[in-house]
């Protein structure tokens, strides 16, 4: 049985924080999908962008590896994350695959951003276009069966998040 938890923007955040990153997706679980960012010294104006600026999102997907990526717009400019994801790292019993065949499905996040004293600074809930979760999920499907092609994430995580956006194709979220 899944505990409910509470969360409450300036309240600590009740759940364990995965260590050495700052973009976490855990997407496509039983109790949802997840996009956990932890941010120190977030400053008013980022915590803002964080919490009601425009995303742009995108994702990369080769050979098994796939980085997704959001870019949250605000009065001082623009903050970019990479998030990598795997549902092959997920037992089987914690997965929930949505349906491919429905064509206008889209995919709620839940975003989570927490500071260096694990504070909960923003939280809000936005949707993956229809186009985009279409292809995401497409992916995700293929990557189920796919062999890794050796180097291929690391290449990535060596290159800038905002660069790599600008070769994908992306979509405005929670339109």
């Amino acid at each position: 049985m899944t505990e409910l938890i509470n969360l409450t923007r300036g309240e600590p955040y009740p759940l364990p924080l995965e260590q050495g990153q700052n973009a976490v997706a855990q997407f496509l679980t039983k109790t949802g999908n997840i996009l956990q960012i932890v941010m120190p010294g977030m400053s008013s104006k980022e915590q803002t962008a964080l919490r009601s600026g425009m995303i742009k999102a995108g994702f990369l997907y080769e050979g098994g590896a796939l980085l997704l990526l959001f870019q949250f717009y605000g009065s001082n400019g623009r903050i970019t994350f990479g998030a990598p994801f795997d549902i092959r790292l997920l037992s089987k019993d914690r997965r929930n695959l949505p349906n491919l065949k429905k064509p206008h499905q889209r995919l709620a996040i839940e975003i989570r951003c927490i500071d260096e004293k694990k504070i909960l600074r923003a939280l809000r809930l936005v949707t993956m276009p229809p186009a985009m979760t279409l292809k995401f999920l497409s992916a995700v499907q293929d990557q189920l069966a796919a062999i890794n092609k050796p180097g291929v994430m690391a290449g990535w995580l060596q290159q800038q998040p905002e660069d790599l956006l600008n070769q994908t194709e992306n979509w405005v979220l929670g339109k």
